[in-house]
């Protein structure tokens, strides 16, 4: 009896939840965001809601949305499936199911000949049908047949069976955009020098597309668990004040971290023990101001979203700090970063990471995506080597 009940009390219990989430969010008086705060509530839920409708007008446009779609929808998924404002929610969901619609219209068959391609096209549907609440198997079926062809080095530029996250993959030419192979310096099409993606680049990448692998059922090269398991090699993590990284090495590393806890905690799903992770964490505490004073809202706001996947909220010094700065921050479009950017990815990025660290999450319980992986956190620091000196 008690198991022909349970199916009803989840549903009791996710209608009760639903509605504390809508008298919580009901309008009414607003309220510091804490004692003393010069924002409130109100002025936090309406900066993210305009924020949202940017993001959604440049989903909305044609050229843009074939360029970045399959992140597009990614952004659209992960707010209204997390998002504890039940408006913002839904605000998500009906933007990225309109678009979702569009998506699969567009995308029918996975590329054949590309696997940057084929990642992207994993990335876009394994998007769409959580937005749609659909799944096609036969098309699944397809993408696995397409992935089957091609190999960790191919999806990953390394393997991660084989060795950690290697210092010597060239950035593509900034001249001609071609991808030379590991260890050249120079573009051998048009001999442009050549500079190398940092490990912790490579690793961060490398994460996210087994992840997403992952969770959509096919093979990207190799698993989670094969990079992830590197994760002893990357720590300890550089320090920037004693190593004087600049911003775009710190960059790497802080997002090798956030995008660490966003594939082991699924993007926001659950909350994540601090005992777990105690040098991530440790990070985040000591570089949050080193954001601020790169006056980078980008970095700023997965430092944000990262620390409340820990527990933090505006109760915590560190949060309140980042929270007033970019709410302080947000431009008259509702965007926030550079209004002068012509890259679109770095608009809208910009404005969904500032979305993310600003927003309340309603996280399911506190748990790993998959639990089975802790023993990979708890191994003891190896360090990186003399062969990848980023360290």
């Amino acid at each position: 009896m008690a198991d022909l009940l349970r199916p009803t009390r989840n549903t009791l219990l996710s209608a009760l939840r639903t509605i504390l989430d809508l008298l919580v969010h009901m309008p009414g008086h607003p309220k510091p965001l804490w004692p003393g705060a010069r924002y409130t509530d109100h002025d936090r839920d309406m900066a993210v809601e305009r924020g949202l409708q940017f993001i959604g007008h440049v989903a909305a446009n044609p050229q843009h949305f074939h360029e970045w779609g399959f992140d597009l929808l990614w952004c659209f998924f992960t707010i209204s499936n997390t998002a504890r404002n039940v408006h913002l929610r839904e605000m998500a969901r009906g933007i990225g199911q309109e678009r979702a619609r569009q998506w699969r219209q567009e995308h029918v068959e996975p590329p054949a000949d590309d696997p940057d391609e084929l990642t992207g096209f994993v990335f876009g549907v394994d998007a769409a049908e959580r937005l749609l609440s659909v799944h096609d198997k036969a098309l699944q079926h397809r993408i696995q047949n397409a992935a089957a062809h091609y190999s960790a080095v191919d999806f990953l530029e390394f393997d991660p069976k084989l060795e950690p996250p290697p210092a010597d993959i060239p950035e593509f030419c900034p001249g001609c955009d071609l991808r030379s192979p590991r260890g050249a310096t120079t573009c051998q099409k048009c001999a442009t020098p050549l500079t190398f993606r940092s490990p912790y680049n490579v690793w961060q990448e490398a994460l996210v597309i087994t992840y997403t692998g992952q969770i959509y059922g096919v093979h990207l090269g190799a698993s989670y668990r094969d990079v992830l398991q590197w994760i002893s090699s990357m720590r300890p993590y550089p320090e920037r004040t004693r190593l004087k990284l600049n911003e775009a090495e710190f960059d790497d590393v802080t997002y090798a971290i956030t995008h660490l806890i966003y594939t082991l905690n699924d993007y926001g799903k659950y909350r994540l023990s601090p005992a777990w992770l105690p040098q991530e964490l440790a990070y985040l505490r000591t570089n949050l101001m080193e954001a601020q004073e790169f006056r980078d809202s980008e970095i700023l706001g997965e430092f944000l979203d990262t620390l409340r996947a820990f527990g933090a909220d505006e109760g915590d010094a560190m949060v309140r700090s980042g929270t007033d700065y970019l709410l302080s921050r947000q431009n008259p479009d509702g965007s926030w970063g550079d209004l002068g950017d012509s890259d679109i990815y770095n608009r809208y990025h910009s404005t969904w990471t500032a979305v993310d660290g600003l927003r309340e999450y309603s996280f399911h319980q506190e748990r790993l995506l998959l639990p089975e992986l802790m023993p990979l956190l708890q191994r003891p620091n190896i360090g990186r080597t003399k062969e990848n000196p980023t360290a």
